[in-house]
C-alpha cells in the first residue's frame, strides 16, 4: 500500500473496477540491458465504485524493485558478462594455472600444471600429489570428436580443491618437476651457457608442443617459463585405456646457440611440425637493462648468470636485444626418428622483439598473427617471405578503430587495419643485433629519441614537436624488429591492449575454409584472449576507451579469417565472444563468479569450433578449463 500511496493510486485503486498492471525487471539473465524496475501501474478507473475493490490486485505492482536488482548485477552501464555456452571442463589444483594445452592428432589433450601450492597434499586416483609442476594429458576422451560435455561440479572440499579433476576421461601425469631425466638432470633444471652448472629448477611448465616421433609415438616439448628459460623433451608411446604405457624422459634442451632463452610462455605447432616457443620479454625499455635501480633488474642479472658475465656488472653483459623473440625448434621438416631427434634451434627474429604470448600460423603457412601480453601492447601480424619459412617477411601492427558510440567491453568491436612496420631477415637482424653486444658501462641500446626520429624520417612528419622532420639515425629498419612495440606506436598502430594472452585457429578447419569451404562456417574464426580489460584499454586517451566494472575478469575476442587483396589470410574485425564476471570486488576469494571465466590464458579451438578457454586467474580460487560454444556461430 505505501508504494501506491507515494505514487498517488491508492485513491484510484479503491475506485478501480479493473486492474491493469504493468511490472518490469532488470534483465538478469545477461546484464547487458540491467536497467532500473517500472513500479506497478495504475489500475483503471472502475466505472462502478461497487466493484473497486479488485483493485487491491494492484500490490503486485511492488514486484517492480526488482528491477532495481537487475541493474547491480548484470551493471549494464558497465558491459554484461554472460556466460552463455560455457561448460566447465578441468579444475587445477590450489595455485596453479592450467598450461600447455594442446589438442593433440590421437585425441588426448594436454595441459600442465604450473606454480601449484606447495601446501598441496591431497592424491587423486592415482596417487599423484600436485605439489610441485607436472606435466600432463587427458586420455580416455576423444578431444577431436568430443560430444557433448556434463559440466564438472565446482570442487568444495580441501581434498578436491588439491588435485586436477576433469569432466571427462582422466587426467595421466606424464612429468612432474625434479623428476630424474636420462641426460642426468632433472625436470625444470635451468642450466648455464656452459651445459653443467645449474642456476635453477622451475616449477613453472607452460606450452606443450606434440609432435609426431617418425616411429607411432610423439615427442612432448615443453616450456619451463623462467628466467632464463629452459625446455624439456619426453617421448610417449602406447596409447591406451590408462593413458600412455611408455614415457621416455629424455632431457632439457641445449639453448647455448643462441644465448638461451627468456620466460619460454606459451606456443604453438607451425604446419610443417615445428614447435613454436614464445619469449615473453617484460623488458619494454631497453634502457631498464642497464639501470640497478629498475624493480626487476634482477632479470638482466639473472642473463649475465646464464651467460658467465660478472654479476656485478664490471665486464660484460648480456645483450638486450638477444631476447625477445619466436623461438623455432626443429628439424629439416621430414618426419623421421632420426630427423625428428637432431633438434634445432633458431631464434625467429624477423618476426619481431616484444612481449610474445603466442604466435599461429594461418593455412596459407605465410601469415603468423602474435599476442603481446603486458600493459599497452600490440597485436602483431608477420607475412613470410616463402611459405613454410619464418625466417624472412614483412612485419605488420594492427591500428585498431572501436565500434562508434560504444563504451562496454560487450558492445566495443574493433575494426582491424595494419600498419607496414618493415622488411627483414633473421641474417641481417642478428647482424643488428650484435653491434649492441658490450659491457655494462656502455649500456648499448636503442634510444627513444632515435625510434622517434627513425619514424618521422619514415612517415615524413614531426612526431614530437621538435625540430621538424628529423633524418633517421640508421640506414635500415632495425627499430622495427628490434623495439618492436615502440616502432608500432610510433608509426600509429594501437599501443592499448592489455594481457593479451593466447591467440589461436583449429588447424584443420582454416585449412578447409582456406581451400574453398564455407567462409562463414565455424572454421573461418580465430580468438583472441585479453587476460584483463584495464590500462590502456578503459583509460580516457587514445583509440580505445572501455568502461567496465568487470573488467578484471577479462574477456575472449572473435576474429573472422578472410582472404585480402594480396590474396592472403587476413582478419579486419575483433568482436567481443565471451566477458568474464561479474566482478565481486568485496570477495576474499573467487572475485569474479565462478560460473563464468576468470582471466582467459591458453586457447584451443576444437574441430567443431567450439573453444576450450584456460584460465591464469588470481580472481578464482581454482582456475578451470571450460569449453564455449559460442553462441554467435
Amino acid at each position: 500500500m505505501e508504494l501506491l500511496q507515494k505514487n498517488g493510486l491508492y485513491k484510484a485503486m479503491l475506485l478501480a473496477m479493473t486492474t491493469s498492471m504493468l511490472v518490469a525487471c532488470g534483465s538478469d539473465s545477461d546484464g547487458d540491458d540491467g536497467g532500473v524496475g517500472v513500479s506497478g501501474a495504475q489500475g483503471s478507473s472502475g466505472t462502478s465504485g461497487d466493484d473497486g475493490i479488485n483493485g487491491a490486485d494492484g500490490i503486485n505492482g511492488a514486484d517492480g524493485i526488482n528491477g532495481e536488482d537487475g541493474q547491480n548485477g548484470a551493471d549494464g552501464q558497465n558491459g554484461a558478462p554472460s556466460n552463455a555456452g560455457l561448460t566447465r571442463l578441468a579444475q587445477a589444483p590450489i595455485g596453479a594455472e592450467f598450461t600447455g594445452m594442446y589438442l593433440n592428432g590421437d585425441g588426448t589433450f594436454f595441459i600442465n600444471v604450473q606454480h601449484p601450492s606447495t601446501d598441496n597434499t591431497s592424491e587423486n586416483s592415482q596417487g599423484h600429489t600436485f605439489d610441485k609442476g607436472t606435466v600432463g594429458v587427458v586420455t580416455g576422451a576423444d578431444f577431436n570428436n568430443l560430444g557433448k560435455v556434463a559440466a564438472l561440479d565446482l570442487a568444495i572440499t580441501d581434498a578436491d580443491k588439491e588435485v586436477v579433476s576433469t569432466a571427462v576421461g582422466k587426467y595421466q601425469v606424464l612429468l612432474q618437476q625434479n623428476d630424474v631425466l636420462e641426460d642426468g638432470f632433472t625436470a625444470g633444471d635451468i642450466v648455464k651457457k656452459d651445459g653443467t652448472t645449474l642456476v635453477k629448477n622451475s616449477n613453472d611448465p607452460d606450452f606443450n608442443g606434440v609432435v609426431p616421433d617418425g616411429s607411432g609415438g610423439y615427442y612432448v616439448y615443453t616450456n619451463w617459463e623462467d628466467r632464463t628459460g629452459g625446455m624439456s623433451r619426453i617421448q610417449i608411446s602406447g596409447l591406451g585405456p590408462d593413458g600412455y604405457s611408455l614415457i621416455k624422459k629424455e632431457g632439457m634442451l641445449d639453448f647455448s646457440s643462441v644465448d638461451g632463452t627468456w620466460v619460454n610462455c606459451f606456443g604453438t605447432v607451425t604446419p610443417w611440425g615445428t614447435p613454436i616457443s614464445a619469449e615473453e620479454l617484460y623488458y619494454d625499455n631497453s634502457a631498464d637493462w642497464f639501470d640497478p635501480t629498475y624493480k626487476y633488474f634482477g632479470n638482466a642479472v639473472a642473463v649475465a648468470q646464464y651467460m658467465g658475465y660478472p654479476e656485478d656488472q664490471s665486464g660484460n653483459w648480456g645483450n638486450p636485444y638477444n631476447y625477445g623473440y619466436n623461438v623455432e625448434v626443429g628439424t629439416d621438416g621430414t618426419v623421421t626418428e632420426e630427423n625428428v631427434a637432431n633438434v634445432e634451434i633458431e631464434k625467429r627474429f624477423a618476426l619481431g622483439r616484444f612481449s610474445h604470448e603466442n604466435a599461429v600460423v594461418m593455412p596459407d603457412k605465410r601469415t603468423v598473427f602474435q599476442s603481446d601480453d603486458g600493459s599497452n601492447t600490440v597485436f602483431f601480424k608477420f607475412v613470410a617471405d616463402v611459405e613454410s619459412d619464418l625466417s624472412a617477411g614483412t612485419l605488420y601492427a594492427a591500428k585498431a578503430t572501436q565500434a562508434s558510440n560504444t563504451s562496454t567491453t560487450a558492445e566495443a568491436a574493433f575494426g582491424i587495419e595494419w600498419v607496414m612496420l618493415g622488411a627483414g631477415n633473421d641474417a641481417q637482424i642478428e647482424a643488428w643485433i650484435d653491434s649492441y653486444d658490450g659491457t655494462f658501462a656502455e649500456a648499448k641500446h636503442i634510444t627513444d629519441q632515435q625510434i622517434n626520429d627513425w619514424a618521422e624520417a619514415k612517415l615524413g612528419k614531426d612526431l614530437d614537436g621538435v625540430n621538424g622532420i628529423a633524418a633517421s639515425p640508421f640506414m635500415d629498419d632495425r627499430p622495427a624488429f628490434l623495439e618492436t612495440r615502440k616502432a608500432a606506436k610510433a608509426l600509429g598502430a594501437t599501443a592499448e591492449f592489455n594481457k593479451m594472452e593466447g591467440v589461436n585457429i583449429n588447424y584443420d578447419l582454416a585449412e578447409t575454409w582456406w581451400n574453398g569451404g564455407d567462409a562463414d562456417g565455424v572454421q573461418a574464426y580465430s580468438y583472441m584472449a585479453m587476460s584483463t580489460i584495464g590500462g590502456g584499454m578503459t583509460d580516457d586517451d587514445g583509440a580505445i576507451q572501455i568502461n567496465t566494472a568487470h573488467g578484471s575478469c577479462g574477456a575472449v575476442y572473435r576474429m573472422k579469417l578472410i582472404k585480402n587483396a594480396a590474396g592472403l589470410v587476413d582478419v579486419k574485425t575483433m568482436i567481443p565472444a565471451i566477458i568474464g564476471g561479474p566482478y565481486f570486488a568485496d570477495r576474499a576469494v573467487n572475485e569474479c563468479d565462478v560460473t563464468n571465466i576468470s582471466n582467459p590464458d591458453n586457447l584451443v579451438i576444437l574441430n567443431d569450433g567450439r573453444v576450450l578457454i584456460g584460465e591464469d586467474s588470481g580472481n578464482h580460487e581454482n582456475n578451470m578449463v571450460w569449453v564455449f560454444d559460442d553462441p554467435a556461430i
